[in-house]
């Protein structure tokens, strides 16, 4: 009987252990995994990146016009070369004109100097005569009201900005009533009056100025600027 009841017991805790160890084998590698898993940390939600606008590129037309302002007027800051290119591609197209013949223009009259006066009294980048530019501020359009011909300056035509929209609008006037793009140069250059007056009483009159702007032009046109 002594014997039989150790090998009982000893049946007993054997089949204890066996179960001991099944049970550390099913349920061990779960409790491992569990242990070496991550925290899950509280999902963050996504913060917004503010874009920065994108830059679009240049119209080319625009390019070209500050390109050949730059050339002839280097010690002039970028910006304000960009913005005087600006201000001649909108008034051009205003007035259904080629902005590089306005650039023609301003290059035989002044160099692209502001300040140019010549020795008859015209002024600025555009050589406006002041009589001619206190007519042109009552019927320029979008001049802003600060600028009225009671209190107009022979000063205020050193402004290039306001200089291009009187020259452009006039060169637009002298083309449309003239209907032809050399005499309306000529009359740019001598005065509509005083080229009327000769033409009417057949007198000469040379058109030296409309070739040398209308040589300029030529060379514009085919002027190739850098890629910026």
């Amino acid at each position: 009987m002594q014997k039989s009841d150790r090998e009982t017991l000893r049946h007993i805790v054997v089949t204890a252990w066996a179960k001991l160890v099944l049970l550390v084998i099913v349920f061990l590698p779960g409790v491992l995994a569990n242990a070496y898993l991550p925290r899950q940390e509280k999902s963050v939600e996504p913060k917004e990146v503010a874009q920065q606008p994108i830059e679009k590129p240049r119209p080319k037309e625009l390019v070209k016009i500050f390109y050949i302002i730059q050339s002839n007027r280097p010690d002039i800051i970028e910006d304000e070369a960009w913005y005087l290119a600006e201000v001649i591609l909108k008034e051009s197209s205003r007035y259904k004109l080629d902005p590089i013949l306005i650039l023609a223009v301003i290059d035989i009259e002044s160099k692209f100097q502001f300040q140019a006066r010549s020795p008859a009294g015209a002024r600025g980048i555009m050589q406006i005569m002041p009589e001619t530019g206190r007519f042109l501020i009552r019927v320029v359009q979008g001049l802003g009201r600060e600028l009225r011909s009671d209190t107009f300056t022979a000063a205020q035509l050193d402004n290039p900005v306001l200089n291009i929209k009187l020259g452009t609008y006039y060169l637009h006037d002298l083309q449309k009533n003239f209907r032809d793009l050399s005499t309306a140069l000529i009359a740019y250059n001598l005065g509509p009056t005083e080229l009327r007056t000769r033409m009417e009483n057949e007198l000469e009159y040379n058109d030296e100025y409309a070739t040398a702007v209308l040589s300029t032009y030529r060379k514009y046109k085919k002027t190739k600027p850098p890629t910026f």
